[in-house]
């Protein structure tokens, strides 16, 4: 089973992205919110303090309308107007100051008894004094006024203005010119304070400026309990993240942890022995996600790696299991030598001795080859081969060598290139493998054919056939066994018996297969004795190298 095919986006990145968005979601949702609503709330405020002193200014020119011919168009007493603004403007929780047609201030709700006098003007200051409120609160409030309402002190400074001054504020020269103005200004304190001017009218006449503003602290008492609430919305969302980034965290960390476990199991003890125990991967694969990937692998991994180890370890017993066969006979015909008594007799022994050292060169080298092949096979880049040029390199070298038995070689190959995707060494080592088999198992006089052509499925054959004893049938696929044991007594001491198991080592390789089968009569009956046998190679062709040879049927 290999690995899941994967979606633009996977599981497990779907669920960091949804956790992570809703503890954002929260925070952002909560900061909107209450930012729209403290936006709202000064709204109100200023629309609030333009009715009231709208009223106040009725008051102010005793009720006087355009529909009042009678009017008189007389400027405003300042007695009488500080009267009312006194009365009317301490149970509205607001400061209420009069400027006359001069933008002199005339009376100040926050000084009624002393004829106006009003201190000198202060210099404003952006912010608070440094380290005055050095509490966690008022960091959070900085933090949230460059944030939300951009640098602090940006506002202009709220200034007093004396009598003997004149005011030149903006909202109070656009309400002298006839119109409603509104602003939002920082005292020297830092605080906000909103004010409204409007133009005192009698008929059509501008006779003052009436202008309404908060006390220092009120509009920050309702923005700092709204910092408040922002500040623990923050705090509720920092712990829904915590808590879901403990909990991806869970999901994510601990099954890596149990197979890191699994897969290690004595990773902590450097230097001592390995767990002679099978080490057993969690099955997680019930998980649609990299995790389950993950484990698949290591599972499919883990199984490999012991099923190397069994075969390694196979191999090594069929190694000394082989090898002892040669030096058993070796050593009898060594041992019995010093007692031979005739000449023939010692040159049979050297006879015995010569094959038995031919059979262990042979095998030092199969086995060597053998124990390199699967590195090789990972390790070389594949290119694009024509068979048709080494399958006739080879069966030419076969040819020169059946000369000797009288044993012919028949080539029947495409006038075409067959190009499949491989390693070329090794290629030509299958066919080798195969040229020799036959040539083993051929009978004198016999011939060898090989055929190649390209099949409609995008594929290469290329068959093999002798004219030898054949296979048995139970053995037509134990014969690619390493060390297969059951072979024709007439060639045996010339195969180690690795050659077909190299064969379809390096075919499956490269993604084809190999197999054998015996060659009849037509018509023959199936348990009728063989008239040879024949080995069929099959590679997928190149990418792009199917244009090249058509199918030969």
């Amino acid at each position: 089973m290999g690995l899941r095919k994967s979606a633009p986006f996977s599981s497990l990145q779907r669920r960091i992205i949804f956790f992570n968005l809703m503890g954002l979601a929260v925070l952002v949702f909560g900061v909107l919110y209450l930012n729209q609503f403290r936006s709202s709330l000064i709204e109100q405020r200023v629309q609030a303090m333009r009715m009231q002193g709208e009223i106040i200014a009725i008051a102010l020119t005793g009720g006087a309308t355009e529909e009042d011919p009678n009017a008189e168009a007389a400027p405003l007493d300042p007695e009488a107007a500080r009267a009312t603004i006194a009365s009317l403007g301490r149970p509205l929780d607001l400061r209420v100051r009069l400027f006359d047609t001069e933008l002199r201030l005339m009376a100040d709700s926050r000084s009624p008894d002393t004829g106006g006098e009003l201190p000198i003007a202060v210099t404003p200051l952006p912010a608070p004094p440094t380290g005055v409120k050095d509490s966690v609160l008022n960091r959070a409030e900085a933090a949230y006024d460059t944030l939300v309402q951009g640098i602090p002190g940006s506002r202009p400074g709220f200034t007093e203005v004396p009598t003997t001054e004149v005011a030149t504020d903006a909202e109070i020269l656009q309400a002298a010119a006839g119109r409603v103005a509104s602003s939002i200004r920082v005292n020297s304190a830092g605080e906000l304070i909103l004010s409204v001017a409007l133009p005192v009218r009698r008929l059509s006449v501008v006779q003052g400026v009436l202008v309404m503003s908060t006390e220092g602290g009120d509009i920050n008492r309702i923005v700092q309990r709204e910092r408040v609430i922002i500040l623990q919305v923050f705090v509720v969302a920092a712990a829904v993240s915590v808590l879901l980034s403990i909990i991806l965290a869970n999901t994510i960390a601990a099954p890596i942890q149990r197979l890191a476990e699994a897969a290690d199991p004595e990773g902590e003890r450097s230097g001592r022995l390995v767990n002679p125990e099978r080490v057993e991967i969690p099955d997680l694969t019930h998980r649609i996600d990299e995790i389950g990937d993950l484990s698949d692998s290591l599972i499919r991994m883990t199984s490999a790696l012991y099923t190397r180890i069994e075969a390694i370890e196979s191999f090594a017993a069929d190694v000394a299991h082989e090898i002892k066969n040669p030096l058993t006979s070796l050593r009898s015909a060594v041992e019995t030598l010093e007692y031979a008594k005739t000449d023939e007799q010692r040159l049979r022994l050297m006879g015995i001795i010569q094959k038995d050292v031919n059979r262990l060169d042979r095998l030092v080298t199969d086995i060597s080859n053998a124990s390199r092949l699967d590195a090789e096979l990972v390790r070389e880049r594949m290119d694009h081969v024509d068979l048709v040029e080494i399958v006739t390199t080879m069966t030419s070298i076969t040819a020169t060598q059946g000369q000797e038995r009288g044993i012919g070689v028949v080539t029947r190959m495409p006038g075409n290139a067959l190009v499949v995707a491989g390693l070329e060494v090794r290629l030509a080592q299958v066919f080798t493998n195969l040229l020799d088999n036959a040539l083993s198992f051929s009978p004198v006089g016999g011939t060898i054919t090989v055929e190649g052509r390209m099949l409609p499925n995008g594929a290469v054959r290329i068959a093999v056939t002798d004219q030898g004893p054949g296979i048995p049938e139970d053995n037509l696929e134990s014969i690619f066994e390493r060390f297969y044991s059951e072979r024709p007594a007439e060639g045996f001491g010339n195969h180690s018996g690795l050659g077909l198991s190299i064969c379809r080592q390096i075919v499956e390789a490269h993604g084809g297969r190999i197999w054998a089968e015996n060659i009849r009569e037509a018509g023959a009956q199936p348990d009728a004795r063989p008239r040879g046998a024949r080995f069929v190679v099959e590679l997928p062709v190149a990418p792009g190298a199917m244009s090249r040879g058509r199918a030969q049927l």
